[in-house]
This record gives structure tokens, C-alpha cells and sequence, in this order.
């Protein structure tokens, strides 16, 4: 299963319904699989003194804003997500048709809100930045989330950016083995110019994630809101693009030999092969045989060591260097 692009608006249409269209077009066009927005309303995160309260009030759309922005985004066979911060806003993300929400970590213990969530939303996305591993293990436990159901636990943090030293990507792997079964993924926050913008995605891949959040804006020198670890939409289609080919380098955990594989050991390895003359009916010992490359390529009835024909008889006179095949072999 391909991993899950997500392109990660925020709060980046500044609560501009023409803004919001673009950059859900843009998205699309960059090639995200799905694209998501934060459905803020005010008062279900902040108390009115709060420092940001009024960046929030502007950012609130009518519904029949956002009902365009998920217009284009379905129309174009991607999926709708949305940051949900309270019922109202978990109520219109349903009525909106999200393909998706988002719990922020503002909410992880925000247990009835939470258990709504879960109880409606189609596939839920769990933040765990700031949260301990043991507080994640509670969640599971005060939830009863099985690992057959359609959750994903992101993990990473927004610093404006994220020092690239600070994603300690690692953990991801033990988060997996803590918690098997469970979806996990990443939430990438590295600086948007920086040489990392592309890379620290790219390693996350490895640790098996479901989805990745990458941020996206029309042009960071415009600046607006979370442009400081977006990419442009010709970035984000080469972030697309190096996301596809990662996962085509990681290929399969299955640790049998594929047919490629199998051709280049026929090639590479060496054969067993007479060191000399060797008569019918002679039982083999060590001078008899060395490990040679023999003809353009090996056969799948070559043997690879020695010790694989010590003591066999041969039933047929063999000369020097001719190749020794389980037919020579009594």
C-alpha cells in the first residue's frame, strides 16, 4: 500500500475563501493524495484574552465556503481532511463529507470530544506531538482503539520549523514495535528551504508509515500563515515524486529472493568445478574440486560450495574445470 500524501494547509488561507480554493486546487494539481485544512472556529479553541483569539476569529469561513474547497478536492478524486476542534466543527466536517479529521494534540485529552470523534468520523488522525508514550498507551486503553480500525497516530511537532536534530525519527520504529497493529505517521515540519525540506520525509518512509503531512503554499515569499515549512507546488511535486520512488527503493520486507535477484546470483556466484580429470565411480574429496566462475552463467543446479559434493561419487567421467551438476552425482 502506497503511503498517504497529505498536503498540509493549516492555516494557510487566512480565511480567504478564493485563498482556500486556490491552494486546494494548487494541492491537487501537486499531486497529493489528500488535503487538509483547519476548520477553526474561535471560541471552541480559545478563550476571547487568549493571544491568537482574533488570528482565529479570521480565519472562520461560512460553510458554504468550504463546501467549494471540498467540491474541488473530491472533484478531483482526492481525499478531504480537516482539523477538527469541537463539535460544531466535527459536525460540519460530516455534513461537509471530510474523508477524514484530525484530533491537534490541543485535544488529546479532550476525552468526550475525542470519543465523538472516533465514534464519527470515517478515518480519525491523532496528533502526538508533546505526548509521552505512556499517555498514548492510556489513549488506547481509555478508547478501546483496536488496530484494525481506521486510525492513524502522527508523530512530530511543529516548531516554526522543526530543527532537523529534533525529529529523532527512531522513535517511529519503537513506536511500531510498542504498539503493533497500530497506523502510524509523520508529520514533517522541516524548514521549506532548507536542504532538509525533502529529506527527512524521505527517511521516514522507512519506518513504515500509513501517511505523511507535508505543508503547502502557493509561494512562501507571499508568507503566509505556516509557510515556514511548506512547499510551493512545484516543490511538492518533486516531494510527490521522491516519495514514490523511496518507497519503490524499500520495496518488500519479504526476505525471499526475487527473480532479479535470483538472476544475479546464477551470474555472481561462483561454481563447483573439476580441478582436474576425474574419473567415474571416484568419490570426491578437496583436491578434486575449486570454486570457479564457469561459462557466461551458472545453472540453478550448480552448486555453490565444496562442501556440498564431499563424498558423492560421480556416476560419469568429468574433465577439468566442467562444472559438477546433481546429475554427474551418485
Amino acid at each position: 500500500m502506497q503511503t498517504r500524501i497529505v498536503a498540509e494547509i493549516a492555516q494557510g488561507y487566512e480565511g480567504d475563501a478564493g485563498l482556500a480554493r486556490l491552494l486546494a486546487h494548487g494541492a491537487v494539481c501537486a499531486g497529493a493524495d489528500a488535503v487538509k485544512f483547519q476548520l477553526v472556529y474561535a471560541d471552541e479553541i480559545a478563550v476571547p484574552d487568549y493571544e491568537h483569539y482574533e488570528l482565529f476569529r479570521k480565519l472562520e469561513m461560512p460553510y458554504e465556503a468550504w463546501e467549494a474547497v471540498a467540491e474541488i478536492i473530491h472533484r478531483a478524486g482526492k481525499d478531504f481532511f480537516l482539523d477538527v476542534f469541537g463539535e460544531r466543527s466535527l459536525r460540519e466536517a460530516t455534513a461537509l463529507g471530510a474523508d477524514g479529521v484530525k484530533i491537534h494534540t490541543a485535544d488529546f485529552f479532550n476525552t468526550r470530544f475525542v470519543r465523538a470523534t472516533l465514534e464519527t468520523a470515517p478515518y480519525v488522525i491523532v496528533s502526538l506531538g508533546g505526548v509521552s508514550t505512556q499517555e498514548l498507551e492510556d489513549f488506547i486503553a481509555l478508547h478501546d482503539v483496536a488496530p484494525e480500525q481506521r486510525v492513524c497516530f502522527m508523530y512530530g511537532f511543529q516548531a516554526e520549523p522543526t530543527p532537523v536534530e529534533c525529529n529523532n525519527l527512531r522513535r517511529l520504529g519503537i513506536l511500531r514495535e510498542r504498539f503493533p497493529g497500530y497506523r502510524f505517521g509523520f508529520m514533517d515540519h522541516a524548514a521549506g528551504d532548507s536542504d532538509h525540506a525533502m529529506t527527512v520525509g524521505f527517511v521516514a518512509l522507512g519506518f513504515g508509515i500509513e501517511c505523511i503531512e507535508k505543508h503547502f503554499s502557493l509561494d512562501r515569499e507571499l508568507q503566509l500563515e505556516d509557510f515556514v515549512s511548506a512547499l510551493s507546488p512545484h516543490e511538492f511535486s518533486r516531494f510527490v515524486e521522491g516519495v514514490r520512488n523511496t518507497e519503490r527503493a524499500l520495496g518488500t520486507a519479504d526476505l525471499k529472493l526475487t527473480a532479479v535477484e535470483r538472476k544475479y546470483r546464477k551470474t555472481a556466484m561462483k561454481s563447483v568445478v573439476a580441478s582436474r580429470d576425474i574419473k567415474r565411480g571416484s568419490t570426491l574429496g578437496e583436491e578434486d574440486l575449486s570454486l570457479l566462475r564457469a561459462g557466461k552463467e551458472g545453472t540453478s543446479d550448480s552448486f555453490h560450495s565444496v562442501a556440498q559434493v564431499l563424498g558423492r561419487i560421480l556416476a560419469r567421467d568429468v574433465r577439468r574445470n566442467q562444472r559438477i551438476t546433481e546429475e554427474m552425482l551418485i
